[in-house]
C-alpha cells in the first residue's frame, strides 16, 4: 500500500494522497482542507444577507461547490441511520440529504462533513461516511478526520469562533458556543481544541477493553480457547480509551493519543464518569509528549448504543500549560 509523508505524518488513504499530489506534496493535507473551507466561508460572506440558521448557511455554501442539500423523504428517514448522506447526481456534482428529525447541531456538522469530501480530487463520492466511534481502518480514519477538521471550519470559522471564546478555551463554554454556531456540543468541544492558538487536544473517550482483548474473551467464552485468560483469571478490565481525537495546529505528532490508548486509573476522567458536571485536573495525556496541562472531562450528552451502563462516553479537552 502506498504511503506518503507530509508535515511529519504518514498518509495512505487514496483520497488523501490525491489531495497531497494536487498540492505538489508541499502542503500538509490538514492545512489544505482548512484553507479550502476558509475560502468557501469567505465567498459566502460576500453573499451574506444577514442572520440565518446553520443549516441554511451550509446549503448556500454547498451550492458554491455545485452540491444541493435537501431533507430526506419519509422512506429515506426510515431506512437511513445517518444524519446526512451524499448521493452522486448527474445534474450536479451531487446531492446531500439530511434527516430533519435529528438534532439540528448533529445534522449541521454532518452536512459540513459531506461538503468537505468534495475537497479531495480523487473523492469516491460519499462511499465513506462520518463515524467518529468505529473507524473501519486507518485509511478511512485519516479521511474522516480531515473531513471533520474541514467541517469544523465551515460550521465554526476560526476568526468568529476565537472572537466568541475571548481566549477562554474551556468546557464551561461548550453549550453557549454550540447555541451560537448551531453545532452539537460534541463538535463544539472538538472545535475548542482545533481552534486553539496554542497546544490543545480534545476527543471522545469510551470505557472498553482493547479490541484484541475483547476478541479473545469472546472466543474463549464461545469456543473454550485462550486458556491463558481462564487459567490465570487475569481477565483484562475495561478502561477509558481514546475513541476520537482532535488537536490544534500547534500540536506535534507526539501529542497524538494513539487509537486504543487508555487513560490512567487515577485520571480525573474516571471521576467525570460518576459526576453530573465537569471534572478537571492538571495531568499528562497518554501520549509521547509527556507535557502537563489542564484536563477537563464531562459526560457526553449523546450516548452511543454500545456505551457502558456505569461508565458513560466522555468528552475531554486538554490545554497545555503556558
Amino acid at each position: 500500500m502506498e504511503t506518503v509523508r507530509v508535515g511529519g505524518r504518514k498518509y495512505s488513504d487514496p483520497d488523501v494522497i490525491s489531495l497531497i499530489r494536487a498540492t505538489g506534496e508541499l502542503v500538509d493535507p490538514r492545512s489544505a482542507v482548512v484553507s479550502q473551507a476558509r475560502k468557501l466561508n469567505q465567498e459566502y460572506r460576500s453573499y451574506d444577507s444577514g442572520p440565518t440558521t446553520a443549516i441554511r448557511r451550509l446549503e448556500i455554501i454547498a451550492s458554491l461547490r455545485g452540491l444541493t442539500v435537501s431533507p430526506m423523504n419519509i422512506e429515506q428517514r426510515q431506512s437511513e441511520p445517518r444524519d446526512a448522506v451524499f448521493v452522486p447526481s448527474g445534474r450536479t456534482k451531487g446531492q446531500i440529504f439530511y434527516n430533519p428529525r435529528r438534532p439540528p447541531g448533529r445534522v449541521a456538522f454532518s452536512i459540513a462533513h459531506e461538503i468537505s469530501h468534495s475537497f479531495f480530487p480523487n473523492t469516491i463520492s460519499g462511499a465513506r461516511f462520518r463515524d467518529l466511534t468505529a473507524p473501519d481502518s486507518r485509511e478511512a480514519n485519516e479521511l474522516e478526520r480531515l473531513c471533520d477538521l474541514a467541517a469544523s471550519e465551515l460550521l465554526m470559522p476560526t476568526e468568529e469562533f476565537r472572537a466568541e471564546v475571548h481566549g477562554f478555551f474551556s468546557l464551561t463554554r461548550g453549550e453557549e458556543l454550540a447555541e451560537k454556531f448551531g453545532s452539537s456540543l460534541e463538535a463544539t468541544v472538538f472545535r475548542l481544541a482545533t481552534a486553539h492558538p496554542g497546544v490543545a487536544a480534545a476527543g471522545l473517550l469510551k470505557y472498553r477493553r482493547r479490541m484484541d482483548e475483547e476478541r479473545k474473551l469472546v472466543a474463549s467464552a464461545q469456543q473454550f480457547l485462550f486458556d491463558d485468560f481462564r487459567c490465570t483469571g487475569e481477565v483484562p478490565s475495561p478502561k477509558y480509551r481514546r475513541q476520537s481525537f482532535f488537536a490544534s495546529m500547534s500540536c506535534a505528532d507526539e501529542h497524538t493519543i494513539r487509537w486504543n490508548k487508555s487513560f490512567d486509573a487515577r485520571s480525573c476522567v474516571y471521576l467525570a464518569a460518576k459526576s453530573s458536571g465537569i471534572c478537571r485536573a492538571v495531568e499528562v495525556l497518554p501520549n509521547l509528549a509527556h507535557e502537563e496541562g489542564l484536563l477537563e472531562a464531562v459526560r457526553a450528552p449523546f450516548q452511543r448504543e454500545d456505551a457502558h451502563s456505569e461508565f458513560p462516553d466522555l468528552l475531554f479537552l486538554w490545554t497545555a500549560d503556558s
